[in-house]
């Protein structure tokens, strides 16, 4: 049970009103706080509320909810959606990898307050990797996200409510941020040196990966990394100029949302030019041919690119082509043509001009 006593006392010339609320379980004290307040009203206000967070908390465990810390509650959660039809992504294993490492992963989920939040994130902005705005906002809507569900979902005693708290602090701090939308694309002869770079590399016996390959159907197809390498010699349609992309990246999940799309350009030529020596057209891990990318940027010092831009880089390509934005999306799989729109296409002024100069129409001048 938990209990609170008020004691009238002088400061100087004016009465102050000590509060102190205590909790025993089997005639042990198991929590003791003390404030003191300038009004009495104040003061059993702030008892009282206390008292009632205390018996909350109480009735929690009493229906059954379990306390264990947020690193137990993050594992769970892990296992949870590891057995659904929506895994976790990368960048959420990752991030949760991560958070697993601090000290808050070791605090009880139900007495997590919002300073811990931002003291999470003031630790993680001070550390090696130094990340920015946007990734500490994924970390905190991450924490956020299984402190909200964890009762629903998992029986434990937790709540969304510390993180909500301290949102006014962090964005204060601007320790979190929206990430800023990406524009970087193909320039001048990058294009070109990067091609001939994968070419040369692939010349090597220890070369396995075909680069080359791999970078032009990117940039034909409009398709992630992960999906490239995902896809299945029996899933294309040759005749047809057609191929399926199975569990495409999906707001709603991706496992079963399979899209067919056509083949652009020399997109099937491209196909048709790998050996089947697997089930899959390009049999690679996806990480060791980003990591290649990046070598090969690093090499020719093109800075700021990385594979997944050549996603915009293609649609973007369609558009400035003259595909509708709603033909570019049969092929991104954007269900969202706002996303598709601000986010992977980028017309470049250049392109205007060029398109203004080659128009025919004499009342077009520039």
């Amino acid at each position: 049970m938990a209990f609170y006593t008020v004691k009238k006392r002088l400061r100087g010339d004016r009465a102050v009103y000590s509060t102190s609320v205590t909790q025993k379980n089997k005639g042990k004290i198991v929590f003791s706080k003390s404030k003191t307040f300038t009004s009495k009203t104040a003061a059993l206000r702030w008892a009282r509320a206390l008292i009632f967070q205390l018996e909350t908390d109480e009735t929690n465990m009493l229906v059954g909810y379990r306390e264990v810390i947020l690193g137990d509650l993050i594992r769970e959660y892990e296992k949870y959606k590891a057995k659904s039809n929506r895994p976790l992504g990368r960048t959420a294993i990752f991030s949760y990898r991560t958070i697993l490492k601090y000290p808050i992963s070791q605090l009880v989920a139900s007495k997590i307050k919002s300073h811990d939040i931002v003291q999470y994130c003031l630790a993680r902005k001070d550390s090696e990797s130094q990340p920015g705005p946007a990734t500490l906002a994924i970390d905190v809507s991450l924490i956020r996200k299984v402190l909200r569900i964890g009762k629903s979902l998992l029986g434990i005693n937790c709540s969304q409510k510390p993180v909500v708290e301290s949102y006014q602090a962090l964005y204060d701090l601007q320790l979190i941020a929206r990430s800023k939308p990406r524009k970087r694309r193909l320039e001048g002869d990058e294009h070109q040196r990067l091609l001939k770079l994968f070419k040369g590399k692939e010349k090597h016996q220890a070369t396995i990966i075909p680069y080359s390959a791999i970078f032009e159907i990117s940039l034909a197809t409009c398709l992630r990394i992960s999906e490239v390498t995902s896809l299945r010699w029996s899933d294309l349609k040759g005749k047809e100029f057609k191929i399926l992309v199975r569990d495409r990246k999906n707001p709603n999940g991706s496992e079963g949302n399979h899209m067919e799309i056509p083949l652009l350009g020399n997109a099937l030529s491209i196909i048709l030019s790998q050996p089947r020596s697997s089930e899959l057209i390009f049999p690679f891990d996806p990480r060791s041919v980003t990591a290649g990318f990046r070598s090969a940027c690093k090499k020719l010092g093109i800075e700021n690119l990385r594979y997944h831009d050549l996603r915009r880089e293609a649609a973007t390509r369609l558009i400035e082509a003259g595909y509708t934005i709603e033909e570019v999306a049969t092929i991104t799989g954007h269900k969202d043509l706002n996303v598709l729109w601000q986010v992977y296409t980028c017309i470049t002024p250049e392109h205007l001009l060029k398109k203004i100069k080659n128009s025919s129409n004499p009342n077009v001048s520039r």
